[in-house]
């Protein structure tokens, strides 16, 4: 509990930059209007993310769970040398502040709209933002069932069994709470810079984007949820979206 407090104060700082940012604007710096709705590429974003995490769901639904004889027999030399240490851990405090990173990470994008400049076309960024977070989350989903890499407490024992046995035992890469972290984050990053192209806080607000999924995925592990392999992943794919969403949308 003590790291999930410390965590919780390292988000209120990052609010607090940010907050302080966005009551400060510099008009000097301020790009009215850099993005651009486009049907060529709404569309296409559109159909992926929610077909791809329609799809996802149904594989998910349908695919088999392990059984107790599967679970005994299972080897933790099959587990990559790097990735072993994960089958060690067991938090439950760890997994419930992973929760709360990730979901303050994905309400980061509403802290644009107290700007005034920006809340002008919060229904173009509220878009933009929806297809980056379904895009994300079809990539992540599909890639989950396509792999079903057992997580990491599955080999523990001192998990409990109901877990192991559940379907999501199975979907373990890549890290969803670091992808969706990431994609946030840095997407939030990515709308400020491209608003406040020289603004001196752009180091801080990329620093605060990049913080926020590493500590996500830090606690998946220490949680027992997922492999070092699964939250670099997830990190990466994450931060890839949260920055090409928006930049397909600029303005040439």
């Amino acid at each position: 509990m003590k790291r999930v407090r410390q965590s919780n104060r390292q988000i209120w700082w990052v609010f607090l930059i940010f907050s302080h940012v966005f009551l400060h604007p510099v008009k000097a710096q301020m790009s009215p209007d850099p993005y651009r709705l486009k049907w060529h590429t709404e569309v296409p974003l559109s159909v992926f993310g929610v077909g791809g995490t329609g799809l996802s769901e149904w594989m998910k639904k349908n695919k088999p769970r392990l059984t107790p004889e599967e679970i005994a027999q299972l080897d933790v030399k099959s587990i990559p040398a790097f990735d072993r240490f994960a089958t060690r851990f067991w938090s439950i405090p760890a997994q419930t502040g992973s929760d709360v990173l990730m979901y303050t990470s994905m309400a980061s994008p509403l802290i644009l709209l107290i700007d005034n400049n920006m809340r002008k076309h919060t229904s173009k960024l509220a878009l933009i933002g929806l297809e980056t977070y379904l895009v994300n989350a079809a990539l992540t989903s599909l890639t989950k069932e396509l792999f079903k890499r057992k997580r990491p407490f599955v080999f523990n024992p001192n998990a409990p069994m109901h877990k192991k046995l559940g379907r999501d035992a199975t979907s373990s890469y890549f890290s969803g709470h670091a992808s969706a972290s990431a994609a946030a984050s840095f997407m939030t990053a990515k709308m400020f810079a491209d608003y406040y192209p020289n603004s001196k806080y752009k180091p801080y607000i990329w620093t605060g984007a990049a913080l926020l999924p590493a500590i996500t995925g830090f606690l998946r592990v220490r949680g027992g949820k997922h492999y070092l392999s699964d939250v670099l992943t997830g990190y990466a794919v994450g931060a890839l979206v949260g920055v090409m969403v928006p930049q397909l949308h600029k303005k040439k």
